[in-house]
């Protein structure tokens, strides 16, 4: 029973559900723009190399994997996250597009994104996830915050 409906769950098309999570697919769809990629990866390149302490070349390993990882994981976890979010602000009967929804929705993706990539980086390369954890959701805070501040445009 429980597998039928996480699979109906997901067989839902996310963007039928952009009225009650519109935020965490705003975030989404710029996370995937390639400019914001390119910028998100840098950032996340230099915090592995110099927070890390990993070589030029392991760096840019690690960031390509836990990022492959991390888009193909976030693609669903993100939008649940949006969902959480509607949760638990509820109580507060604001909407959606209330700017309290939208800062809940930039912590979240941040840190499944942040968990996503910590767990890659323990799992594969052997990281302690505690060491990790701080300076990738600094890093994932700042690439999510580009994908937040950057509007949409001809390039995406």
């Amino acid at each position: 029973m429980k597998k039928s409906l996480l699979l109906l769950f997901l067989s839902v098309p996310l963007i039928a559900s952009a009225n009650v999570v519109w935020p965490s697919l705003y975030i989404l769809s710029q996370v995937y723009c390639w400019y914001v990629m390119v910028l998100g990866l840098v950032v996340e390149f230099f915090a592995v190399k110099f927070l890390g302490k990993a070589s030029w070349g392991k760096s840019a390993v690690i960031v390509a994997v836990m990022n492959a990882i991390s888009a193909l994981v976030g693609w669903i976890l993100i939008p649940i996250s949006g969902i959480l979010t509607e949760f638990l602000l509820f109580p507060f009967e604001q909407g959606t597009f209330h700017l309290s929804h939208w800062i809940v929705d930039y912590v979240f993706v941040a840190l499944v994104n942040t968990c996503i990539e910590g767990l890659s980086m323990k799992w594969i390369f052997k990281y302690s996830f505690k060491r990790v954890f701080w300076w990738l959701f600094a890093a994932n805070a700042v690439s999510v915050a580009l994908s937040v501040l950057v509007p949409f445009s001809n390039f995406s």
